[in-house]
């Protein structure tokens, strides 16, 4: 699991650190000093919640299954479980939650008046975008692998069952002349 020469997992371990201090620096340095009618108290205050939730759930439960994937991991489907969950734990709780309330700064008219606001919209853009992928598919394979499992495989019909609602006729090749009969 290599992108650019960099393993995928260390690339996440770094990514989501620089976006989580980034986040927290913008809270500290800019935001918290916005007057009441800049921003709204209560974005103010969820901006603030989700940056402490999303660097403590990155501390306690993205970073370690990073670092395990990374380094501990001794099959590919243990490295790529250990992987997914990492995504999902700072999706859920940092990327998501923090674009959404920079949207919602962006969009209530007060657009990006400092540039570490725009630098931290984009990077939870670029996160929220690849971990929602990401998790959406991991989602969508484990539900495909549980339905398959206890659901059992695609419904059976006897191909020669005349009340079936498109009864199958065998499909037959003929060989072409000219052709050899083996490779």
């Amino acid at each position: 699991m290599y992108l650019l020469g960099i393993s995928i997992p260390l690339a996440c371990l770094f990514w989501h650190l620089a976006c989580c201090v980034l986040s927290v620096v913008e809270y500290a340095v800019w935001m918290r000093f916005l007057s009441p009618d800049d921003i709204a108290d209560s974005l103010r205050g969820a901006h603030l919640a989700f940056d402490v939730i999303g660097f403590v759930a990155y501390a306690v439960g993205g970073a370690p299954l990073f670092v395990y994937a990374y380094k501990y991991g001794l099959s590919y489907s243990q490295r790529q479980r250990r992987l997914l969950c990492g995504v999902a734990v700072v999706f859920l709780m940092w990327s998501f939650p923090i674009f959404v309330i920079e949207l919602a700064m962006t969009l209530s008219g007060m657009g990006t008046r400092n540039p570490l606001d725009g630098i931290v919209f984009v990077l939870s853009l670029i996160s929220s975008i690849i971990g929602g992928g990401i998790v959406w598919f991991a989602y969508m394979r484990l539900v495909a692998y549980y339905l398959h499992h206890f659901r059992g495989v695609e419904r059976q019909i006897d191909p020669h069952n005349s009340s079936a609602p498109y009864p199958m006729h065998p499909v037959r090749s003929l060989p072409r002349e000219g052709q050899p009969d083996t490779i």
